[in-house]
């Protein structure tokens, strides 16, 4: 609980991966990303918030993983399951589904999405970020700066010519410029009720939680495996 509100955390996992196959039953450190997710949503400092675990898959290994640890398992449709399908997809798939296990009893929950393949996060990050929900705040979300500054991006134009996406950003000095941040991944905190009524997992107007660019280390390669595991394996 949360604010004296049920807190779900909701895992999403599909069994495929054109970059990375297998990769949410690959281990780390010893467990799974399937297993390193579910302890971040329960491995808090000063006590379990979360209610209830929630693993949405297409793939009976990661729902047998996922079983095995605790959690209520959901094989998502096979549109969910899609290249197609978004976030706000798999959540609908779930929330919206005639087999939801968990009873809501007119309960607006507290959302933590958390990603598998950001094995670096833990529990004291999804904790830390719940600290943040102070009284007006419905949604967090985690960030990370980028490599390089989103200021310089530039578009290739009509007759194939340059055109920067931010034009003052080339006539400014660089210290001048605000800092630039981009979700990681890791950790999105909302309530069900603005999700729903958006359609959307709410970003707009979020507070931020910053992570280190090696906490926000995100698997879809062989070589982001390899980062991870020399990050969290040394």
């Amino acid at each position: 609980m949360f604010d004296d509100n049920l807190v779900i955390a909701f895992i999403p996992a599909r069994g495929g991966s054109k970059g990375l196959p297998g990769k949410n039953l690959m281990k780390l450190a010893g467990k799974t990303m399937i297993e390193r997710a579910a302890a971040s949503a329960n491995d808090w400092a000063t006590g379990t918030k979360v209610d209830v675990t929630v693993v949405s898959s297409d793939d009976e290994g990661i729902l047998a993983n996922a079983k095995a640890v605790g959690c209520v398992t959901h094989e998502r449709s096979a549109f969910a399951a899609s290249d197609e399908a978004t976030a706000a997809d798999v959540l609908r798939d779930y929330f919206e589904s005639a087999d939801v296990m968990i009873d809501l009893d007119g309960r607006d929950p507290w959302i933590v999405y958390l990603q598998p393949t950001s094995p670096a996060r833990t529990g004291r990050h999804v904790q830390e970020a719940f600290a943040l929900l102070t009284p007006g705040v419905r949604s967090v979300v985690s960030v990370t700066t980028p490599e390089k500054s989103p200021y310089w991006t530039l578009n290739i134009g009509e007759g194939g010519k340059l055109t920067p996406l931010f034009p003052e950003a080339f006539e400014a000095n660089r210290q001048s410029l605000q800092q630039a941040y981009i979700p990681n991944g890791a950790i999105y905190i909302f309530k069900l009720s603005d999700f729903l009524a958006r359609g959307a997992v709410p970003v707009t107007n979020a507070v931020p939680y910053i992570m280190s660019r090696e906490e926000s280390v995100d698997i879809d390669t062989q070589e982001d495996f390899d980062k991870a595991k020399a990050l969290l394996e040394h």
